[in-house]
């Protein structure tokens, strides 16, 4: 049985070791099976932030051109602000960390 149970566990490994990478606000660009993950948000009214929220680059890519974004509770899909130019953001770091590998960290964003 604990032969079965490390066997299982070693053939698991390799898709759980999956390098993910990070950007404050993933286009889905690159490989459209890569995982790409949004550091954790600020959530208005909350001292907490949001979770890191982890998809596809397909998925991403699915959400930018619907014009849409996650909500920063992880939870709820939010669309975002356009213009004359289409759907876009303009989303700056305030403070904190910064550089294009988040690292975990979280952000503090503005976005208009």
């Amino acid at each position: 049985m604990r032969m079965l149970l490390l066997s299982l566990a070693l053939i698991a490994a390799p898709a759980l070791a999956q390098d993910k990478s990070y950007s404050v606000f993933p286009t889905g660009e690159g490989d459209p099976n890569a995982i790409t993950c949004r550091p954790p948000q600020r959530i208005a009214g909350d001292r907490l932030p949001g979770p890191e929220v982890c998809k596809k680059n397909s998925v991403w890519a699915q959400y930018r051109r619907d014009g849409m974004d996650v909500a920063p509770d992880g939870k709820h899909d939010i669309t975002l602000k356009s213009d004359n130019r289409g759907p876009g953001r303009n989303c700056r770091n305030v403070g904190g960390a910064g550089g294009a590998t988040g690292g975990g960290a979280v952000l503090n964003m503005t976005c208009d």
